[in-house]
């Protein structure tokens, strides 16, 4: 888990619109706060399409009520202790989706407290394995501004269920 001064400086850093390297329940991802610049930002250090959606990580029910329409099995999933990312129709524009996934851990749940929701993808250029290893993730890119390190993260990227083509993506 981080320590209280990391999650204020990761907030501090979010709400300044640095992109970062930080652990989540799954894997390390890298975050910043929604915005068109930083979504263009992140897919260029991955080097995906401008376009490509990305995860938004959320810390409560509120916040996913603000962006889409919650039925039963979505607000099962999003209380699930698996970390499974939903992809939904937004609420003001059924013909566009998002992905959403509600973090488990306590230490990121306070940091998206305080940011509101925040983007979140594998560190990895696109097409590649995600990386894990601390070396791998502070040489990663110099667009990322910092590496919060929590130890070596032994988890599987989250499961993906599109309820847009009532499918699961990933298990």
């Amino acid at each position: 888990m981080l320590n209280r001064s990391e999650i204020k400086e990761i907030i501090k850093n979010l709400k300044n619109q640095k992109v970062l390297i930080i652990p989540t329940d799954t894997i390390y991802g890298i975050s910043a706060v929604i915005s068109k610049e930083n979504e263009i930002l992140i897919n260029s250090i991955k080097m995906s399409p401008n376009n490509k959606k990305l995860i938004i990580l959320i810390s409560n029910l509120k916040q996913a009520k603000k962006m889409i329409l919650l039925n039963n099995e979505i607000e099962n999933n999003f209380l699930d202790l698996r970390p499974i990312t939903q992809i939904i129709s937004l609420k003001k524009n059924p013909n566009k989706n998002i992905a959403l996934r509600m973090i488990k851990r306590k230490d990121l749940k306070k940091i998206i407290d305080k940011t509101g929701p925040i983007f979140s993808t594998s560190v990895n250029k696109t097409g590649f394995d995600f990386l894990t290893q601390k070396d791998e993730l502070e040489n990663f890119s110099n667009k990322i501004f910092k590496v919060y390190w929590d130890g070596e993260l032994k988890n599987s990227p989250s499961m993906i269920i599109d309820f847009s083509k009532q499918t699961v993506i990933r298990k």
